[in-house]
C-alpha cells in the first residue's frame, strides 16, 4: 500500500513539475515579472497560449492514457491501445474529410466544424465496431478487435483516397493534422470538451471494481455479479468519448495509451482502483513536459508532439513485443 501510495504522489509531483517547466519552454522567453503586466505581450501569450496548452496537454494525455488501461483491461492483453480498435481511425477520417471536402461542404467551412466532425467520427467507429462485434446479445471481445482492424484498414484507405485527391494545401493540412499538436489549445476548445476529459475521474471509481473481477475472466466475472456485457458496453462507450475528444482537437498522438498504463502496472499492479487514475495522472504529466520540450528542439517553429510520442513509444512497444516473446 505505501509503495502505490508513494507513487500516485510521486505523479501527483511529476504533473505539477511538468505544468511548471512546460509554461518557461517556448520561443517567447518569459520571466515571471513580465506576468505582472498584464498588456505585455509577454502576459497574453502566457495566459492566452502557454496556460490553456499546458493544460490541454494533461487532460489530453490523461484521456489518452486513462483510455489505454480501459481497452487492456477489456481485452485483458497490455500490448492494446484505443488505437487498434479503431476509434483514432474512425476521428483521422472524418477529419480529412473536412479539410479536404470542406470547401465543397458549407457545412465544414470552418476549424471549429473539422473538430467536432472528427469526434463524431470517433464516437459513430465506437458504434459500428460494437455493432459488428455484438450477436445473440452477447459482446465477443475478439470480434471487437478484429472489426476494429477491419475499421482500421476502411478508414486509411479512405484517407488515402482523400489525401490522392488533395490540392497541396489540403495535403499540407492533413499531414500536419495527422502528426498530432497541442497548437490549436485555446479557452473556447477547453470549455466545449472539458466534460468528456475530466469524465474518468468521475467513472475510474465506479467501474474499478469491475474491471478487477473482469480480469479473472467472463465466466468467472459473471459468477461473481458482474453484468459483463454492461461492462463492455461502457467501456467501449467510454473509450470512444475519451478518445475521441482528444484526437478531434489535437490530431494523432500515438503510444500514450500503450505506453503509460504499461508502465504504472509495472509499478503498482493490476489492481484498477489505483491504475486508471494513476494512468491519467502520469499521461498528462508526460504530454505535458514532451509538448514543452517539442516547443524548443527547433525554435522558433516546433516540432508536432505526436512525432515526439511515436519516436518515444515505439521503441518501448517493440521491447513490450520482445519481453512477450520470450516467456512464450
Amino acid at each position: 500500500m505505501k509503495k502505490k501510495f508513494f507513487f500516485i504522489l510521486s505523479c501527483i509531483i511529476f504533473t505539477i513539475f511538468s505544468a511548471i517547466i512546460s509554461s518557461l519552454l517556448g520561443a517567447m522567453n518569459i520571466r515571471w515579472e513580465d506576468l505582472l503586466n498584464t498588456d505585455s505581450i509577454e502576459s497574453r501569450v502566457f495566459f492566452e497560449l502557454r496556460i490553456p496548452r499546458i493544460i490541454l496537454g494533461i487532460l489530453v494525455g490523461g484521456s489518452l492514457a486513462w483510455s489505454g488501461a480501459l481497452a487492456q483491461g477489456l481485452f485483458r492483453n497490455p500490448i492494446v491501445d484505443p488505437g487498434l480498435i479503431g476509434i483514432t481511425a474512425g476521428c483521422s477520417l472524418f477529419a480529412s474529410i473536412a479539410i479536404v471536402l470542406g470547401a465543397s461542404i458549407p457545412l465544414l467551412h470552418s476549424i471549429w466544424s473539422t473538430v467536432v466532425f472528427s469526434f463524431i467520427g470517433g464516437i459513430s467507429s465506437s458504434f459500428i465496431i460494437f455493432f459488428f462485434a455484438k450477436s445473440k446479445g452477447r459482446t465477443d471481445v475478439f470480434s471487437l478487435l478484429l472489426s476494429g482492424i477491419a475499421v482500421n484498414a476502411i478508414c486509411f484507405s479512405a484517407i488515402g483516397i482523400l489525401s490522392y485527391i488533395a490540392n497541396e494545401a489540403q495535403l499540407r493540412n492533413l499531414s500536419l493534422w495527422n502528426m498530432g499538436s497541442l497548437g490549436g489549445a485555446s479557452w473556447s476548445n477547453l470549455k466545449s470538451f472539458s466534460i468528456f476529459f475530466v469524465l474518468p475521474l468521475f467513472i475510474s471509481p465506479l467501474i474499478a471494481k469491475q474491471l478487477n473481477v473482469f480480469i479473472l475472466g467472463e465466466r468467472e466475472a459473471n459468477h461473481l455479479g458482474v453484468s459483463v456485457e454492461f461492462l463492455k458496453t461502457i467501456v467501449i462507450l467510454l473509450i470512444g468519448v475519451s478518445v475521441g475528444a482528444c484526437i478531434s482537437l489535437v490530431g494523432n498522438i500515438g503510444f500514450v495509451g500503450l505506453a503509460v498504463p504499461h508502465i504504472v502496472r509495472m509499478v503498482i499492479g493490476q489492481d484498477y482502483r489505483y491504475l486508471l487514475l494513476t494512468s491519467y495522472l502520469l499521461g498528462g504529466g508526460l504530454l505535458c513536459l514532451a509538448d514543452g520540450i517539442c516547443r524548443i528542439v527547433i525554435a522558433p517553429s516546433e516540432i508536432p508532439v505526436g512525432i515526439a510520442t511515436a519516436l518515444l513509444g515505439s521503441p518501448f512497444f517493440l521491447s513490450l513485443i520482445r519481453k512477450r516473446m520470450n516467456h512464450i
